[in-house]
């Protein structure tokens, strides 16, 4: 199982802020934080820019190493997708996979101890624009997607009107159409899902399609 503690060991190592970093990197705070709390996973182009930064491995990053100098990415500063994010055949892309579901039904708990692992995806122009992998859970977005797809996601914190998105709604994750103040389902045997004053909810990023 991935996990990003030697990110954050490392960052006490060198005495920095997630505001330096952010500040240095560009990476926003917001994105820190969520990788701290097992929200997300840092994009293949966040993980080169932070191995630059905190001048260590990627692998060491991910947890696969405890060696900060394994297979520093300086050393090929041009293979932006090398071996520990694509496969040597270049047919194939790396993607981080997410096995807590979003729910395209009635929602799915979201516990902190997300289970998170990197998956061969065919390469394609859609899969290399996306930043994750998702399951989907029902059938309220059927017929444009349906139970146990796995659905290629573009990191994002907002949508437009009428995009497909993962959302996390009071704890709990869909994948709907943005509508008006509410979540749409395709299917319509499902009721839109309102949005109330006091909800906590995110966008988690825009769906651009899903593995065939």
């Amino acid at each position: 199982m991935v996990n990003l503690n030697n990110l954050f060991l490392r960052m006490k190592e060198l005495n920095l802020t997630s505001k330096k970093l952010s500040d240095d990197t560009g990476i926003s705070t917001g994105n820190i934080s969520d990788w701290k709390k097992g929200r997300s996973m840092p994009t293949a182009i966040k993980l080169i820019t932070l191995a630059d930064y905190l001048n260590c491995s990627v692998d060491y990053i991910l947890g696969r190493t405890d060696n900060p100098e394994v297979n520093k990415v300086e050393e090929k500063p041009l293979h932006i997708l090398d071996s520990a994010l694509i496969n040597s055949d270049n047919k194939t892309v790396i993607l981080p996979f997410y096995r807590t579901p979003a729910s395209a039904g009635t929602g799915s708990w979201l516990t902190g101890d997300i289970t998170t692992e990197y998956v061969n995806t065919p390469k394609t122009p859609i899969s290399c624009d996306a930043d994750f992998i998702v399951e989907v859970r029902g059938n309220s977005m059927y017929p444009k997607f349906s139970d146990g797809d796995r659905i290629l996601v573009k990191e994002s914190t907002s949508i437009y009107e009428n995009e497909i998105g993962v959302f996390i709604l009071n704890g709990e994750s869909y994948v709907k159409k943005m509508g008006m103040g509410e979540l749409l389902s395709i299917n319509s045997n499902y009721a839109p899902i309102k949005l109330k004053e006091y909800d906590n909810i995110r966008c988690v990023g825009r769906v651009v399609g899903k593995i065939e």
